[in-house]
């Protein structure tokens, strides 16, 4: 029901407080430092990068526009003051500045170095020049002196960083230049006869008119024909920050990564680092090979904790003793902040120090060698240590200790705690929800009311005590005709924890009289479910507990945090009246609150396909999908968006077409040419959504399917649709026109759609479910996967890995021979060798070795032994066994 956009009264306190909240802390122990704001009163907006100039005794900070301003270093009365305006230099608007260096000997090479963007509109618009310092003291500058030395296609992933290493050459990151998507579209990551994607080396010393910079000769790719010789290493995407170690001179490069990977790269001359063959271990571009062997990161972070590294420096200081010579980083999408110490290319230590609300953007260091940490919204941090005792034997582990719930058997709320609905629900594998909020004591909800890139919230969304408690539990029926077959799986909270949100989920027990608190460790049940259309009766599923880093890869600052409980979700109509109302009467919201139309229900029949649709997308995809959602796609789901502004209709996919020609995100008009149709109809990798789900929606997606349909008419569809209806009729050609219709992917989406539907009756389904999913292609055979009973379906490593079931399996020489050397669907010759077999960009395997490592053959006695090797990665090749 659409209602009008106008505001609720607001009582002026809670009608019914919360006091028997336990969730207090939380239940790990606690990270050893926190973080306190210093140098509060220097207003920076959106700063790039923070240096220190010891000849003027002050920090020189760079803005996301033009400006440089300067501080003292004085943390508690500092306040920042205009220093330069690029754009005043440059002759013309500068859109960014990026970093500012000033050279390590002021007294006989007076220069500055900056690296800024200008306006888009300027193809090679990312430059890199130098400032004449006239006095170094201060600092002021010869403005008419700038010359530009260098510059670089302006499409993105600027890099920018700038470092004088220990030699005194000045080191310059350069990122590829290129939007995210296509991954590195020019294919600058391993050609090197341009300068990006590199580590470039140059000396700087006495520049002159005609020649700003000199090569240094013993560059590596000096005199080699077509390559830049400027190059020290290259293969990078978008190396944000570049640090020598003070002790041992190493570099370190932080490179953003693409898809799957966040980098740590240890730097050296001449070194490849696979950008964009690989993304650290991730292969990329599985047809092409490198000339110089690709060596792989010092460390790499996965998507699940890190989304957008930030690098850093190294702790020379002596506050914090025991992070003495340890490089720090963050990230700018999670706010954490690590710490690693290492020996050549092995790492020796890593921990993550400390979890901010903040977008780490880069970090600063003082001149007794100690960093802060710089956050986008211009907050910088201090570390200081946690004194705080673990508090995990006081945090609730059963739901029934929390204090959300006075009888948990019922789910009968504490007072002050408030259930409530929301208008769309995501799909979330058949099951169903009930949701609380519980705010603390007397608090109450005011809303963001603008877009604040500071914060990351948008207009309309709640701001929430802390302490703040949001509840769902998840059920299922284990017969959809039988209410009495419901069993609850969890209840999961959302923890608004100071200043960041903490998410845990509760287990309920077999006797469904409580929940326990699950480790932050995923786990997986199997359920048993009453199916008539099953064999026996019946089928199973894997529902997956989440653990609390995977549950926090959705519910990100981006997308709201907590999705369901905001206005346009909460505006409905319910047996008891409007809910809005009915909050506001219960004093939940500080101040008048708007009332927007709600979002569709995607099962609404009476609504009209697209709301339906774009809901259904919404709800499921835009927690990702979304500007600094960590989605690796530049479409956006996001609802409140028009369809113009999201993107995806008629868009090239950037993530590979899957063998469908012609392909779009969504083709209008034709689903079968719409890869987003094709990734959550098929099984696999590739599969979307990545996280949340493990059963194919086949109502949804026929709702997708049908929404596509109605965007235009198109002529290849309606061929396709033809073939189905040739197909129903001539029993007598089914299996040549079923691997006809299996000859394309495009084909093999319409068989798959028709299979879901009553369009082809019981005998023609099966005949194309048993071909399809027995198909020697993987790309269809993903198709038809979801129709088998899970026994019977490919076994894959997924996110979860069972390493004694793995180890336990029985190999075979012979077709892991075959595997590895001709198919096409497993691609681990690309990084490997076994033999003559193979690149070895990640570790070569003799045969024997690779035999030994792959376990004993059927019937060999397994030798008794105690691995050492690293945990394998969930994600690693997509492999399955």
């Amino acid at each position: 029901m659409s209602l009008p956009a106008q505001a609720q009264e607001v009582p002026s306190e809670r009608v019914d407080p919360w006091k028997t909240s336990r969730v207090k802390g939380s239940p790990d122990p606690p990270l050893p430092y926190k973080t306190v704001q210093v140098f509060s009163d220097v207003e920076l907006d959106r700063p790039t990068n923070i240096t220190w100039l010891p000849t003027a005794r002050k920090w020189v900070a760079n803005h996301a526009g033009s400006q440089i301003v300067t501080f003292e270093n004085q943390p508690s009365t500092a306040i920042a003051e205009p220093l330069l305006d690029l754009s005043d230099v440059y002759g013309q608007r500068v859109a960014t500045g990026y970093s500012t260096e000033f050279h390590h000997d002021l007294e006989k090479q007076p220069w500055c170095f900056v690296t800024f963007t200008a306006p888009s509109e300027d193809p090679i618009g990312h430059h890199l020049a130098r400032l004449k310092v006239i006095d170094p003291a201060i600092p002021t500058f010869d403005e008419n002196s700038l010359t530009v030395m260098a510059q670089w296609k302006n499409d993105g992933h600027v890099g920018g960083s700038m470092q004088f290493g220990p030699d005194g050459m000045l080191y310059v990151s350069v990122g590829d230049g290129q939007p995210p998507y296509p991954p590195d579209g020019d294919e600058t990551g391993q050609d090197r006869s341009d300068l990006r994607a590199s580590i470039l080396r140059i000396d700087v010393d006495d520049p002159t008119d005609e020649h700003p910079y000199r090569i240094p000769s013993d560059n590596p790719f000096v005199g080699q024909p077509n390559v830049r010789g400027e190059i020290w290493a290259f293969g990078l995407r978008n190396p944000w920050k570049i640090a020598f170690d003070p002790n041992s001179g190493d570099l370190l490069a932080a490179d953003v990564g693409w898809e799957m990977r966040e980098l740590i790269h240890r730097v050296e001359r001449g070194r490849n680092h696979g950008w964009s063959i690989m993304e650290g271990s991730q292969t990329v571009k599985q047809d092409q090979q490198p000339e110089i062997p690709i060596t792989p990161p010092l460390f790499e972070h996965t998507h699940l904790d890190s989304r957008s590294i930030s690098g850093g420096h190294f702790w020379q200081s002596d506050r914090l003793p025991e992070l003495k010579g340890a490089y720090l980083y963050g990230d700018w999408m999670t706010g954490k902040v690590w710490a690693l110490k290492f020996s050549g290319d092995e790492v020796l230590w890593q921990q993550e120090l400390v979890d901010t609300p903040h977008r780490v953007i880069c970090f600063m260091r003082d001149p007794s060698g100690e960093l802060f940490i710089v956050a986008y919204d211009g907050t910088i941090l201090r570390l200081i240590p946690n004194t705080e005792a673990a508090s995990h034997q006081k945090f609730p582990t059963k739901l029934s200790d929390t204090g959300i719930f006075t009888d948990v058997r019922s789910q009968e709320p504490a007072p002050g705690v408030v259930e409530y609905d929301i208008s769309a629900h995501h799909w979330a594998d058949g099951t169903h929800s009930r949701q609380w909020i519980g705010l603390p004591d007397t608090t109450q909800l005011s809303l963001f009311d603008r877009s604040d890139w500071k914060t990351g919230q948008s207009e309309g969304r709640f701001i929430f005590p802390i302490d703040t408690i949001v509840a769902k539990t998840v059920s299922y029926l284990a017969d959809a005709d039988d209410p009495r077959s419901q069993r609850h799986l969890e209840t999961q909270l959302l923890h608004k924890y100071d200043d960041e949100w903490r998410a845990y989920n509760y287990v309920w027990n077999d006797d469904q009289t409580d929940a326990l608190l699950q480790s932050d460790d995923a786990v997986e049940r199997k359920l048993v479910i009453v199916d008539d259309s099953a064999p026996d009766g019946k089928r199973t599923q894997v529902w997956r507990h989440a653990s609390r880093s995977e549950c926090l890869l959705c519910h990100i600052w981006s997308a709201g945090t907590v999705h369901g409980f905001w206005p346009p979700q909460l505006n409905m109509e319910t047996p008891a009246g409007n809910q809005l109302d009915q909050l506001t009467d219960l004093g939940l919201f500080a101040h008048d609150v708007p009332s927007p139309p709600p979002v569709t229900d995607p099962r609404d029949a009476s609504a009209s396909l697209e709301s339906r649709a774009r809901a259904y997308l919404a709800m499921n995809c835009s927690s990702c999908h979304r500007r600094l959602g960590g989605g690796t796609a530049t479409f956006n789901f996001d609802i409140v968006n028009s369809l113009e502004e999201n993107g995806y209709l008629d868009a090239l996919p950037s993530q590979g077409t899957f063998g469908i020609q012609d392909a779009r995100v969504v083709a209008p008009g034709d689903p079968c040419r719409s890869v987003l149709l094709y990734r959550a109809l098929k099984s696999g990798r590739g599969h979307m959504p990545q996280f949340g789900s493990n059963v194919i929606d086949r109502d949804g997606l026929r709702l997708i399917h049908d929404w596509i349909v109605s965007l235009e008419d198109d002529v290849r569809y309606q061929s396709m649709l033809k073939e189905i209806e040739l197909l129903a009729a001539d029993k007598e050609h089914w299996r040549q026109r079923i691997d006809s219709l299996l000859g394309s992917v495009e084909g093999a989406i319409a068989l798959s759609m028709a299979c879901s539907s009553d369009s082809l009756g019981a005998e023609l389904r099966e005949l194309a479910i048993d071909i399809g999913a027995g198909h020697e292609h993987a790309p269809v055979r993903d198709l038809f996967e979801h129709f088998l009973p899970e026994d019977e379906r490919i076994e894959r490593l997924g996110p979860s890995i069972d390493e004694e079931a793995l180890l336990a399996a029985e190999g075979s020489i012979q077709r892991g021979q075959a595997l590895f050397e001709i198919a096409k669907d497993v691609n681990c010759r690309a990084c490997h060798r076994i033999g003559a077999v193979g690149e070895q960009i990640g570790p070569a395997r003799s045969p024997a070795t690779a035999r030994s490592q792959a376990g004993p053959r059927a019937g060999e006695p397994r030798p008794s032994t105690t691995s050492t090797a690293k945990p394998f990665s969930a994600n690693h090749c997509g492999t399955r066994y």
